[in-house]
């Protein structure tokens, strides 16, 4: 069945868009927001950072045990939606730095737990209606990417125009749009179906998720480890190593989300002529040509060229990586999905610290070319993994 034919796939798409719309406000700001707003040294961007994405894991593998156990989704996405909004009034309340670390950042870990909860409650929805999942699923991705297109940059024309502290009151009314969506649309007892039972009446134990589940985590590790650095580099090594206009970054970022949001849409028909596994391989092959013309890029035209790669291999990842982590769930979708989310949560830890570490010694430049190991090392894996079978995604 075509997903967007049905109210139930609009009304989710919409409640992702719209959570991720405020959350999405917030993020990248926090860093501004920090040294400017409170007057704090760049360092303490890194303490609230490290602080909320560790608990950003926890949160998300918590979020999927209960989801598999049987746990009604909506209020998970109830206790992300408050603890969203009570980290934005905290912020408002105070300009005392440490309370960021030790009060918001916990609250605003469970507000992340949104993302994985709507991904697999995405997923859950699909099997039951019997939408095509492969092709729900690319709107979920593209939604994502829709929502990280429109929300910085508004969050940052909202601090230009009316000065920081506006950031967060406008994310807490986005909130407050986010929640009376949430009460129209969300179907408030949707769980995973019950576990089937024995003769005796008992539940019978579910199994565990393939053990190659790992090494699927671990191939979606690598490119989002390659997406990080880079992503945290390119901007200073268009302007401060290669010389380009201030506008530079900004219109590498447009194209590479512009061109990734169509590839994302595009992908679930290259799964079905070439599989899961080939389109992975292909999007780490385009990766590293998009590394190499990143890096070498020394006017307008490879920025554009390199942004328009960029977004061609992460948009297919994007679009694939999901449901290449789920096909071996073994009916453990929530586990899946969650693993999946601290992949690439990890990838953002990782990479920022080995981003300035690299860059201090070396060049921005060597750190867009240190992305072509990682990307070289998914390959990798996807190759040693071709004797793993992975589960149809047929819907």
């Amino acid at each position: 069945m075509i997903p967007l034919r049905t109210p139930a796939a609009r009304g989710t798409l919409l409640l992702l868009l719209t959570g991720m719309l405020a959350t999405a406000s917030l993020i990248p700001f926090m860093g501004v927001y920090i040294v400017q707003e409170l007057g704090q040294e760049p360092l303490m961007i890194s303490v609230y950072a490290v602080t909320t994405l560790t608990l950003t894991l926890l949160v998300n593998r918590n979020f999927g045990e209960r989801i598999d156990r049987g746990d009604r989704i909506a209020p998970l996405l109830m206790t992300s939606m408050g603890a969203f909004s009570i980290g934005l009034c905290v912020m408002l309340m105070t300009r005392n730095f440490w309370v960021l670390p030790i009060v918001c950042s916990p609250l605003f870990a469970l507000a992340n737990g949104a993302v994985s909860t709507m991904y697999s409650f995405g997923r859950l929805s699909a099997e039951r209606y019997g939408w095509d999942i492969a092709q729900f699923n690319s709107y979920l991705r593209a939604t994502a990417s829709l929502a990280w297109m429109i929300a910085p940059a508004f969050a940052f024309s909202v601090a230009g125009g009316l000065g920081n502290r506006a950031v967060p009151v406008v994310a807490l009314v986005m909130a407050g749009v986010w929640a009376l969506l949430f009460w129209r649309v969300m179907p408030m007892d949707f769980a995973k179906a019950l576990d089937p039972v024995d003769d005796t009446g008992a539940a019978i134990a579910k199994p565990d998720p393939l053990p190659a589940i790992w090494l699927a985590a671990a191939v979606c590790l690598l490119f989002a480890l390659a997406h990080s650095a880079t992503s945290m580099a390119l901007p200073l090594f268009f302007l401060e190593e290669v010389g380009l206009p201030k506008f530079a970054p900004g219109l590498a970022f447009s194209v590479k989300t512009g061109v990734e949001i169509v590839a994302i849409l595009s992908t679930p028909m290259l799964m079905r002529v070439f599989g899961i596994r080939r389109c992975l391989m292909m999007a780490g092959a385009v990766a590293l040509l998009a590394f190499v013309t990143l890096a070498q890029t020394r006017g307008l035209p490879g920025l554009v060229i390199g942004a328009a790669l960029e977004g061609l291999y992460y948009g297919t990842f994007a679009a694939v990586g999901l449901l290449f982590v789920q096909g071996f769930a073994n009916g453990r979708m929530g586990r899946a999905t969650s693993l999946y989310m601290n992949s690439l949560f990890l990838g953002g830890l990782i990479a920022s610290p080995m981003m300035g570490a690299i860059a201090q010694f070396l060049s921005f430049q060597a750190v867009i070319y240190s992305s072509i190991v990682w990307a070289l090392g998914a390959l990798a894996l996807l190759f040693a993994m071709r004797s793993h079978k992975i589960a149809a995604v047929e819907g």
